[in-house]
């Protein structure tokens, strides 16, 4: 009995199974991150918008501009916005003006810092586009 108990104390919190449904934003991490980032981000208000911020995840209107054919998240889904949050985590690309625009990794969310629960998604992912970003990983 004091063996099981044991062990389930010893395991790392950030090592307790995540929910990985992708079925609701179909993004590259579950859904459960993306709802809480947004918790964190804008407190879950996806149609948020202010001088310099856009969408549910808090997303610079520059940046949001530099991966999307529009100047803000207003009018966007969520799952909308969470595929521009995905390319700018994950996915480089040329602008028309020939220009290259590097992905940032999954790291450059303001929430992320010192939110054990948010990171243990990224740290337990295994979508071959997280799995190179894990070196922030503990």
């Amino acid at each position: 009995m004091a063996l099981p108990l044991i062990l389930a104390l010893s395991v790392p919190a950030h090592d307790t199974q995540l929910p990985t449904s992708r079925a609701k934003y179909q993004g590259v991490l579950p859904d459960a991150y993306y709802d809480q980032m947004a918790m964190c981000e804008t407190g879950g208000v996806w149609t948020h918008s202010t001088k310099s911020y856009t969408g549910g995840l808090g997303i610079h209107r520059q940046t949001w501009r530099n991966w999307s054919d529009t100047p803000s998240a207003k009018g966007k889904t969520p799952a909308q916005q969470i595929k521009v949050a995905d390319a700018i985590a994950f996915n480089s690309h040329i602008n028309p003006d020939g220009r290259k625009v590097w992905r940032v990794g999954p790291w450059g969310w303001g929430c992320l810092k010192g939110q054990k629960h948010l990171q243990a998604f990224i740290c337990q992912s295994r979508h071959t586009l997280v799995v190179r970003w894990k070196r922030n990983c503990k």
